[in-house]
């Protein structure tokens, strides 16, 4: 309910409501849905005037210390330090990714040494990585290194099991089996007897 059907329900005519409503604009009273309004947004100004306090001192200090380390020889040595350390570890990140990559890729072709063939495909020439880390244009420095070095992998004949079956009509110990009863019990006989 509004204050204005209040008022209406109050028995006051429309004339006078207009004029309440009109007086307590003038002296700068408010109505709000929010219980104890007036206390919850002076906290909230208080805490926003603090923040913005703060806000300020820390502007007022990075820039105090951007210019403090201007003439401090030994804290922008570390900065330089600092820098250089960090540019050496994304080298050495970025070679590292090229590493793995490169042996994933010959482990996936079957690749028996893949040092050896490393260090031979890096002899060839430059490598780089592709948007999804991959190096580019691998599986023709594969077939190439396939070409030139069959014997480092693995061929489909070096995976081929070849099964030695003994022929139809011998047992594993390499003895005929029998094809009747009176032969099965002859070479029991002749094992018991042994």
């Amino acid at each position: 309910m509004t204050l204005k059907e209040i008022l209406k329900t109050q028995g006051l005519t429309d004339e006078q409501i207009e004029k309440i409503i009109g007086e307590m604009k003038q002296n700068n009273i408010f109505t709000a849905s929010e219980e104890n309004l007036d206390t919850r947004y002076g906290k909230l100004k208080t805490d926003h005037e603090g923040v913005t306090k703060q806000l300020t001192e820390a502007n007022a200090l990075i820039e105090q210390l951007k210019k403090g380390t201007t003439d401090n020889e030994a804290l922008q040595g570390k900065i330089t330090t600092y820098e250089t350390t960090v540019a050496d570890l994304k080298t050495q990140l970025e070679q590292e990714k090229l590493n793995s990559s490169i042996k994933i890729a010959l482990l996936s072709a079957g690749c028996k040494d893949v040092d050896y063939v490393t260090f031979k495909l890096k002899e060839k020439g430059d490598l780089s990585l592709d948007e999804s880390d991959k190096v580019k244009g691998m599986d023709d420095k594969i077939a190439a290194l396939k070409t030139q070095f069959p014997a480092q992998f693995e061929s489909a004949k070096d995976n081929q099991i070849e099964v030695n079956q003994l022929p139809k009509g011998y047992d594993r110990s390499g003895t005929e089996e029998p094809k009747t009863l009176a032969e099965a019990l002859k070479q029991q006989y002749e094992k018991v007897t042994e």
